[in-house]
């Protein structure tokens, strides 16, 4: 398995003055020591080392949470050693993700199917269907989305034309609507989450609300309806 020190906490990667000692100790290449930040009287230097560094994981290892500063949470998580990988983040928190092996590259680039299914259970893509899954059949692919399902009562077009409103405003996209069922999203959660909070104050939709799914980037699928219908 391969090592990889990652960042779980909204703070930018960094190490904290004894970190960087210890890490300069053991590391041919040296972090700069002469202008290092201070955090709440905490003094630490944000760097940009290679997460696989075995410098870095050893001085994790062996400094624990003493590596980094107060605001910074250095974890180490293993993959197979067989798989490439990159680092995503969402304000500094940060996360890994699977990239395919050259075999599945391959593969999925022979199999149109395969490929649509490999986007389906990625953690690097949301897909959303319009009916059956085949290759030409999902519509778009955003990071954040939120499909909304209405009771046989609610008036669809009142529906629609409040959500749309709703995008307009934060710059949100409808990617489906067919029945009773509204999807919209947005590749930036600068965009989704201003139109969530407008959704909290959207009284209208309501009374006739049964349902809310959210996704994200990280592949997190979990209703939101309670959250939706508690009064603002």
């Amino acid at each position: 398995m391969k090592k990889i020190v990652i960042n779980e906490y909204y703070c930018p990667f960094a190490l904290s003055e004894e970190g960087v000692k210890y890490y300069n100790s053991l590391s041919p290449i040296k972090l700069p020591t002469d202008d290092m930040l201070d955090w709440g009287g905490v003094k630490h230097i944000n760097c940009d080392l290679c997460r696989d560094d075995p410098y870095l994981i050893k001085t994790i290892t062996d400094l624990k949470e003493k590596a980094a500063p107060s605001g910074c949470k250095l974890k180490i998580v293993e993959i197979p050693d067989e798989y490439s990988y990159r680092i995503e983040d969402y304000d500094c928190w940060e996360h890994v993700v699977l990239l395919p092996r050259e075999e599945e590259v391959r593969r999925l680039c022979s199999d149109p199917d395969a490929l649509v299914e490999y986007l389906r259970r990625s953690g690097c893509f949301g897909l959303i269907e319009e009916s059956e899954v085949s290759a030409t059949s999902f519509i778009k692919v955003m990071n954040y989305t939120l499909e909304l399902t209405f009771s046989p009562k609610a008036n669809m077009d009142e529906m629609l034309s409040i959500i749309k409103d709703i995008c307009q405003k934060a710059g949100c996209e409808i990617i489906k609507h067919e029945g009773n069922i509204i999807i919209y999203g947005a590749n930036e959660y600068d965009q989704f989450g201003p139109a969530y909070i407008h959704l909290l104050h959207a009284q209208q939709i309501k009374p006739y609300l049964v349902e809310a799914i959210w996704s994200d980037k990280d592949a997190c699928f979990h209703s939101c309806l309670e959250n939706i219908l508690q009064e603002v």
